[in-house]
């Protein structure tokens, strides 16, 4: 063989043993794409079939927005028109992550243009809508514009809505017809277990704060004083931090009580931004843009920023507590600060000029910052050191849940890399337009990192599944009640999975049926982890919290579910739900809410 063609046939097969035009270097990285999911082909006929039925004459292309369940095994699916003139159409479905069993959990047939409610299972500007940490509920923000804001709570298993409060409605007409007897409603918040939610809602021209069931029911007002204005649960939920304003007075500012209503106690003043990792301090701003932090107990203030604009900067925790980065914007450009969980030894991380959206975001590892500086992304160590340049003229990115690998959008097209940029793959061809959901609200990859969901334009959705993933388990539980049979059910992509090995704590207690089910007699009153394991899926584990007899009432369920490491609890330990979220803009995303609830309060 003549030796030209021997060099070209290498130089051949060498090319084609590269993914992509970059070549790999120090920090290697697999990648590749198994399947590209069309979400919004599979969405569109149904949808399609409801503005036929509805005899709604719509021009418009439907819009679609998306979230991952917290097991990453579902997706609700916003499916709307929404014209500037006319009447609005807006469906919510629910369809397994690889695209099968679709099914609607409400749409909004009927609508008028002056009574044109909408219903968003995924994310509305400034209230955004939440599926409960163990993924048995959705609580869906929905509107009839300047007449109510307000949620519903929607079982996806069984597609049930019913509006939260008071006032129980559970149908989309009743809703319609009832209107006016809903309360308004912003603020809604799962605890961390999934078992009782918090919302807001108006009273006597005053917003206060309620406790909520599972299912929407009220199961206490919790202040009855000035006008609260926003809330947030504590880590391990058994406290709240709500804010009443910002003046003097003395039924204003930021409180803390128990979350069974007990123990109120005044701060100090100002608007609630967070709760510390291990839940003995509270972050807040003032009325001047200072950013503070103190003790549960009401001393130990301490300073981080005198210039903290709650709509544009961010403040973050790292994923093992430790640390926090936080920014001010201003007319100099921006400054990224680390410093301790405390708000302690604030120090620059990096600053520059600029107004661009900078978007700093910790690696799930906690071992690298990555951040936008005009259209360049970076990396860098939290110490300061090893700045790199990811890619140029991105439009977007969010870290992989497993931190081995950073994804972002150039040239319309989605790229991996690896954190120090040394290694990129493409994983989409050029020109497709894709630009990722994730927001501060949600995230674009699954939670366990094997598919990522864009859009294409801004019409299409899709999931991009990548190789080498098993599909994930998840776990149910049924009619519990302590002593009694308690029905566990494993299921994968809705479908039930049988031979399916659980356990208890790591103490084994079975197999499923060829149903997916296993009846065991549920423990007394405490706190359990189960495990769901078999060969060719991914395991999955909950957390079950069981209460004595003592404590059940009709309306209230005894056993809830949060998907966790086992590893990661104690005795005195709980993990937020937010480990299903991007990591620390809870707060934020809060107070955004807030600037549009003192808005829309100032209009009525």
């Amino acid at each position: 063989m003549p030796e030209i063609l021997k060099i070209s046939l290498f130089l051949i097969f060498l090319i084609s043993s590269i993914p992509t035009s970059f070549a790999a270097s120090s920090e290697n990285i697999n990648v590749s794409v198994e399947e590209i999911i069309p979400v919004s082909q599979i969405v569109t006929p149904y949808f399609d079939s409801l503005v036929e039925s509805s005899k709604i004459n719509i021009n418009e292309e439907p819009l679609f927005h998306g979230s991952w369940s917290p097991d990453g095994s579902r997706l609700v699916i916003d499916t709307f028109v929404n014209p500037m003139t006319g009447t609005g159409l807006y469906a919510v479905y629910v369809l397994n992550a690889d695209g099968s069993g679709i099914r609607e959990l409400a749409s909004t047939p009927n609508n008028t243009k002056e009574r044109s409610l909408s219903i968003r299972g995924v994310y509305y500007p400034f209230s955004w809508s939440q599926w409960s940490p163990d993924g048995s509920r959705i609580g869906i923000f929905a509107n009839i514009f300047t007449v109510r804001d307000f949620y519903v709570i929607a079982d996806p298993d069984n597609t049930l809505i019913k509006t939260a409060g008071k006032c129980n409605y559970t149908t989309v007409d009743n809703i319609r017809e009832n209107i006016l007897d809903l309360e308004w409603q912003t603020n809604f918040m799962w605890n961390p277990q999934g078992i009782e939610a918090l919302i807001l809602m108006k009273h006597n021209s005053l917003s206060q704060l309620y406790l909520l069931d599972p299912n929407g029911h009220v199961l206490q007002q919790l202040t009855d004083a000035s006008d609260v204005m926003t809330a947030l649960w504590s880590n391990d939920g058994k406290k709240i931090a709500y804010s009443t304003g910002q003046t003097e007075d003395e039924e204003t500012g930021l409180w803390i009580r128990n979350e069974n209503g007990t123990e109120n106690k005044r701060l100090v003043n100002g608007i609630v931004i967070d709760w510390s990792p291990d839940d003995s301090r509270v972050f807040y701003v003032d009325g001047n843009f200072g950013l503070y932090s103190i003790k549960t107990d009401g001393i130990d203030e301490i300073q981080l920023s005198t210039d903290f604009v709650r709509n544009e900067d961010v403040f973050s925790f790292s994923p093992n507590g430790k640390s926090l980065i936080f920014s001010t914007v201003n007319d100099d450009g921006v400054t990224i600060f680390l410093a301790d969980s405390t708000g302690k030894n604030a120090k620059v991380l990096e600053e520059f000029p600029g107004h661009i959206v900078f978007k700093p975001s910790w690696s799930p590892k906690g071992d690298k910052i990555a951040f936008k500086q005009g259209m360049d992304l970076y990396t860098i160590n939290p110490n300061g050191s090893g700045k790199n340049l990811i890619a140029s003229a991105i439009t977007d990115y969010e870290w992989h849940p497993s931190g081995d690998f950073i994804s972002f959008i150039t040239s319309d097209s989605v790229f991996v890399a690896s954190p120090d940029g040394s290694t990129k793959i493409q994983l989409t061809e050029d020109g497709d337009d894709y630009r990722f959901l994730a927001d501060r609200y949600r995230n674009s990859w699954s939670p366990d990192g094997s598919r990522l969901l864009v859009r294409n334009g801004f019409e299409d959705l899709s999931v991009i599944e990548l190789e080498g993933y098993e599909d994930p388990l998840s776990i149910d539980f049924l009619t519990p009640i302590e002593g009694e049979n308690c029905k566990l059910r494993v299921r994968c992509m809705s479908e039930p999975v049988a031979d399916v090995l659980l356990t208890l704590d790591e103490k084994e207690i079975g197999f499923t049926s060829s149903s997916g089910f296993l009846n065991y007699s549920c423990p007394v009153a405490g706190r359990y982890v189960i495990n769901a394991s078999k060969e060719g899926y991914r395991s999955a584990s909950k957390v079950l919290i069981v209460e004595g007899n003592s404590s059940v009432s009709p309306e209230t369920s005894v056993v809830t579910g949060t998907s966790s490491d086992p590893s990661s609890y104690s005795e005195n330990e709980r993990t937020s739900g937010s480990e299903f979220q991007v990591s620390g803009f809870r707060g934020t995303a809060v107070v955004m809410f807030l600037l549009f609830f003192i808005h829309r309060r100032n209009s009525l």
